[in-house]
């Protein structure tokens, strides 16, 4: 999952300042409403799978963050899935939609590997991607990093 607006410059510190107030969140172009209400079928195009956030996604969920291409932390799903209908950069969300993530079990990849010369690049080109292939390279990062902690 990616963590920032259409603004790329920014991304890190988009991702840092959500995953710090304990939220990962997506949003629009436009406002579509409450994915609970919205039908797949009505979102935008290259943005229908953001449905999948509020359908699919549960609590206890893994969730890789991604940025630039290269991961940046992985965060625990604690809460159901939210809407609101202005956002509150204020608190740290820029997005309408949203999850709460456990901070005590927050792990950032720049701890778990120090060189970012030994980095992993996961070359990601959307805001979620849902990881059902066991043999993806983020599914197997998430598994070895989760191994590491002594999470099961």
């Amino acid at each position: 999952m990616q963590l920032h607006p259409a603004e790329p410059g920014d991304a890190i510190g988009y991702a840092a300042e959500s995953l710090a107030a304990g939220f990962i969140g997506l949003d629009f172009r436009t406002d579509v409403g409450d994915l609970l209400e919205a039908s797949q079928g009505d979102l935008p195009d290259g943005q229908k799978d953001y449905w999948e956030f509020a359908h699919e996604m549960a609590v206890g969920d893994q969730i890789l963050v991604i940025v630039h291409h290269y991961p940046f932390a992985l965060a625990k799903v604690v809460g159901e899935y939210n809407y609101i209908r202005r956002a509150e950069p204020e608190i740290g969300v820029w997005f309408r939609h949203f999850r709460r993530i456990d901070r005590q079990l927050l792990r950032f990849y720049a701890d778990r590997l120090t060189n970012p010369k030994a980095w992993d690049r996961i070359t990601m080109t959307d805001t979620i991607s849902p990881l059902r292939d066991p043999s993806t390279q983020s599914f197997q990062l998430i598994k070895a990093w989760l191994k590491d902690t002594g999470s099961p």
